[in-house]
């Protein structure tokens, strides 16, 4: 028993002789060179493998494959470059006590408009961080969606797209983190020493109402929802739907294709009023259902039921192919993979705001980032959450990773079950070569960055779930 008391006498010493930047800073330093190490294993994957392999020559040709290699490589030198700048920059704002300078800043900002609130001076803090971090970024940004992107040919967008674009979203986006963070400050600074029940109770609400509106009120700001028209595709998915009591009420297909070519589909709702959003990317010239743009962004109009285009090489998936992606998307709805981990991440906000509780008592953390004379309750949410709690965010990040490669090769098995191997394979595959992406990956680099399994690994998967099924029949 005394030995115990002397460890946790000792621990406690530590705690307040350590200096919080620097251990921050350390462990963020180390995360930056482990994510090194596997990109580089990724990079020499990519470079060691000039030519597809057996198994890859069945799901592209060698021209895909070349394509694909390019922009696999192109991508994680761009990314190497990238991290190692944001990298830098963490250090010089943290080195220099640029957040304690900012919130000066903010503060003489207000002041100048008459105003010195805590929660206006929050606001304003936040404004400007947006906006610097806009500026400082946006070079990186702009050569990967007009360099890279466009040289691949995903990207969709013009310049003066692209910054109406970006300009509405900042705005969006902060008039949210606006509504979220001020009664949430206000409710910490309230709350007592139960706050971290009422500000996880807020934020738990404020994110349920997000997703209720979203959809209806958001998403239509930046992208058009077009309800899906009686056709062939819209039966065949109404059909699947019933067929497993999915309580679909809309069917969407969204213009995607104005901003890039990659493609994806999704579900969303609760309750008894599901809906589902196809890219219009995702769907080839057989099977669109809609006046607009086909993949390639090239007007055209729907073929009829007995027609068929030929635009040079045939993007998207046809029909059968989207339903069966659908089906492995509804798998996750039939397993409960949207709110199983949404229950979990409660738990866990639960707890961080009650460390949250323990740790904004000692001044000395705040000190150590540059905030002596003031200890603002933004500032201790975004050091603690961003900085102190880094290397449980890390563990949970690898966590949820491997939960959802698990969700994936559960959803694929729930699409197998429907009958769906077949076609669900071939448009893994088109979806693969539409978006180009290499199809080889270090086992590693894979484990700890992939949430979706690999191309090889799902095909390999599914054809044994198949032989299974077969044998069972």
């Amino acid at each position: 028993m005394m030995g115990i008391c002397c460890m946790l006498d000792m621990l406690k010493d530590m705690l307040v002789d350590i200096n919080y930047m620097h251990w921050s800073l350390g462990f963020v330093t180390a995360e930056f060179f482990w994510d090194l190490y596997l990109i580089l294993r990724q990079r020499r994957t990519v470079k060691e493998n000039r030519t597809a392999n057996e198994d890859v020559q069945k799901l592209m040709d060698e021209e895909t494959y070349k394509k694909s290699r390019l922009y696999s490589l192109e991508k994680i030198n761009f990314g190497i470059l990238q991290d190692a700048y944001h990298e830098l920059e963490l250090l010089a704002i943290t080195l220099t006590f640029f957040l304690a300078k900012l919130w000066n800043f903010s503060g003489k900002s207000i002041e100048s408009l008459g105003y010195t609130d805590e929660l206006i001076q929050s606001n304003m803090f936040l404004l400007q961080t947006t906006i610097l971090s806009f500026v400082v970024h946006l070079p990186w940004s702009l050569y990967s969606t007009f360099v890279i992107e466009e040289r691949h040919g995903f990207n969709k967008m013009t310049m003066g797209f692209y910054f109406k674009d970006s300009l509405k979203k900042m705005a969006v986006s902060q008039l949210i983190t606006t509504i979220m963070v001020t009664p949430l400050i206000w409710l910490i600074k309230w709350g007592g020493d139960y706050f971290f029940i009422y500000a996880w109770g807020f934020t738990f609400l404020f994110t349920m109402a997000i997703f209720f509106v979203y959809m209806d009120f958001i998403a239509p700001l930046f992208d058009k929802y077009t309800p899906v028209p009686d056709s062939p595709l819209r039966t065949a998915i109404v059909d699947l739907a019933k067929s497993i009591n999915f309580p679909l009420t809309k069917l969407f297909v969204v213009d995607g294709s104005k901003r890039s070519a990659h493609s994806n589909a999704f579900f969303y709702g609760f309750f008894k009023n599901k809906r589902i959003v196809l890219f219009d990317t995702l769907l080839d010239d057989t099977c669109n259902p809609m006046l607009g743009l086909d993949a390639d962004g090239n007007k055209r109009e729907f073929p009829g039921e007995e027609e068929t285009v030929t635009t040079g090489k045939k993007k998207g998936c046809s029909q059968e192919e989207v339903v069966a992606v659908l089906g492995h998307e509804l798998g996750h709805w039939y397993h409960g993979h949207v709110w199983k981990p949404m229950i979990l991440n409660q738990f866990l906000i639960l707890g961080m705001f009650y460390t949250f509780g323990l740790l904004v008592k000692n001044k000395k953390m705040l000190a150590d980032f540059g905030f002596v004379e003031e200890q603002p309750t933004l500032i201790s949410l975004l050091v603690i959450f961003q900085f102190i709690f880094s290397p449980l965010n890390r563990v949970m990040s690898a966590v949820s990773i491997y939960i959802t490669r698990c969700f994936e090769f559960q959803a694929d098995r729930f699409a197998v079950g429907l009958g769906k191997g077949e076609k669900l394979q071939s448009s893994l595959i088109k979806l693969v070569t539409d978006n180009l992406s290499f199809p080889m990956a270090d086992k590693m680099f894979s484990t700890f960055n992939y949430s979706h399994p690999p191309i090889l690994e799902r095909i390999a998967a599914i054809k044994e779930e198949m032989a299974k099924k077969s044998k069972t029949e």
